[in-house]
C-alpha cells in the first residue's frame, strides 16, 4: 500500500513541477513580449506576473513532493 501512495505522490509531483515550468516559460515570453498580448491573452501590467508566481509555487510544490517520497 505505501509503495503505492508513493508512486502516486512521484508522478503528482512531476506533473505539478511540469505545469509549473510550462507557467514559467509563459511568464518569461509575456515579460519579453513587445505588444501587450500573447497567444490571445492580454498581458499588461500585473497580468504578466499572475503566471510567474502561480508557476513558481507549482514548481516549488511539485519539486518538494518529489524529495519527500
Amino acid at each position: 500500500m505505501n509503495n503505492e501512495n508513493d508512486k502516486f505522490k512521484r508522478n503528482l509531483g512531476g506533473i505539478l513541477t511540469g505545469i509549473g515550468l510550462l507557467l514559467l516559460l509563459f511568464a518569461c515570453a509575456a515579460f519579453m513580449a513587445s505588444n501587450n498580448r500573447m497567444m490571445g491573452f492580454d498581458v499588461s501590467g500585473a497580468r504578466k506576473i499572475a503566471p510567474a508566481v502561480l508557476g513558481l509555487i507549482l514548481m516549488v510544490s511539485g519539486i518538494g513532493m518529489i524529495n519527500r517520497t
